[in-house]
């Protein structure tokens, strides 16, 4: 019999047992097993056009690319919003991993007189490199990965010591105070835990376009599964700091560098697949796309129940029944349309992914 208030006693045949080191061991091979496994999804959904939350661009226009002769390497963003900044003040962009090339950068400050500012540690321009762009020998290093150790073959190893995170950067520019327009990263796999501690720290919200050529090989920043983890934990935090995709392109990495690990290998789309992605803030006081279509499912449904309802005793054209029926159809109709065009706003056409029908097999008559 056990005393209330005390604690088991051993007379009554309560025992504290020993863990079992192996249980203890196998419980967290599950645990880590699924914790890649919830990566591997993340990142495949990232992949997916339409699974990730998609946003449109301020003026409501498409995305566009900047055109340099490295054609491979064009990548649009919402060239509007860049526009629309410059005509209210002194835009900024920071360019990250510009290697041996400074065609990009040159062309956006003479196009909408923003401050570039190009990064490369691998790179030796000299400081005012060209007219609006400044060139620092320095690059990014993120959250959770060594990036010193993670280079494509056809980049030279990375200097530690040249290595900042972007809250340092912006000290030493002496950018506090002011947003960047543009964040653009081409840092041959800098970018997932520069992503990470970006957005897991909140400090996105200093940012108001990111640019990011994301590389899944093993040795462009993916070269361990703690990667992928460090991955999959930068997706997270950026939805849960409202960064939705504005554009998403499709590239490709040289044969050398197409390695990857087992991880990568459940969410990769093609051999050679690197992404061109775009993504701004969803603003605070605007609703995600998947609760405006769900409100929109739900109106949809309680129309239908009302047209169900009804038209077995005044025919299937809604524009015939009685008046005070016809304005309740007309009303609910309303209501999905004004869903629509709320959705429309952020998120451009309304769009509902359809099912695919396949044809009946055919059988043999006896």
């Amino acid at each position: 019999m056990m005393l209330s208030g005390g604690p088991p006693s051993r007379k009554a045949g309560f025992q504290t047992q020993p863990a079992n080191q192996d249980n203890i061991i196998e419980t967290s091979q599950k645990r880590r097993t699924r914790a890649l496994s919830d990566a591997a999804n993340s990142l495949r959904c990232l992949t997916i056009p339409g699974c990730y939350p998609t946003i449109r661009c301020s003026d409501g226009a498409e995305p566009m690319k900047i055109p340099v002769s490295r054609t491979y390497e064009q990548q649009s963003f919402c060239t509007g919003d860049l526009a629309a900044q410059a005509k209210e003040s002194k835009c900024l962009v920071y360019s990250f991993g510009i290697n041996d090339n400074t065609e990009w950068e040159e062309k956006i400050a003479k196009q909408f007189g923003c401050d570039v500012f190009a990064f490369d540690p691998t790179s030796s321009f000299k400081q005012d490199v060209a007219p609006g762009v400044t060139f620092y020998q320095l690059g990014l290093q993120g959250a959770g990965v060594d990036v010193s150790k993670t280079h494509s073959v056809s980049y030279d190893a990375l200097d530690p010591k040249k290595l900042k995170t972007l809250g340092e950067i912006f000290k030493l520019m002496g950018h506090e105070g002011r947003k960047l327009d543009i964040l653009r990263l081409d840092c041959e796999g800098c970018e997932w835990g520069v992503l990470k501690q970006l957005a897991c720290s909140g400090e996105s919200q200093l940012v108001k376009q990111l640019m990011v050529e994301m590389h899944f090989q093993s040795n462009l920043g993916l070269s361990s599964e703690d990667d992928v983890l460090v991955a999959a934990d930068a997706i997270t935090c950026l939805e849960s700091e409202r960064w939705a995709i504005a554009s998403l392109e499709k590239s490709g990495c040289g044969p050398k560098d197409a390695q990857y690990t087992q991880s990568a290998l459940k969410f990769m789309r093609d051999p050679y697949m690197l992404l061109y992605t775009t993504m701004k803030r969803l603003p605070e006081d605007a609703r995600w796309s998947w609760d405006i279509h769900g409100d929109y499912i739900q109106e949809d449904s309680v129309q239908l129940a009302f047209f169900a309802q009804h038209y077995g005793r005044y025919g299937q054209d809604a524009s015939k029944w009685p008046e005070n029926l016809k304005n309740k159809y007309d009303e609910l109709g309303k209501k999905k349309g004004d869903i629509q065009n709320m959705y429309r706003s952020l998120y451009g056409e309304f769009w509902r992914p359809e099912y695919k029908t396949y044809q009946l097999f055919p059988i043999q008559q006896d």
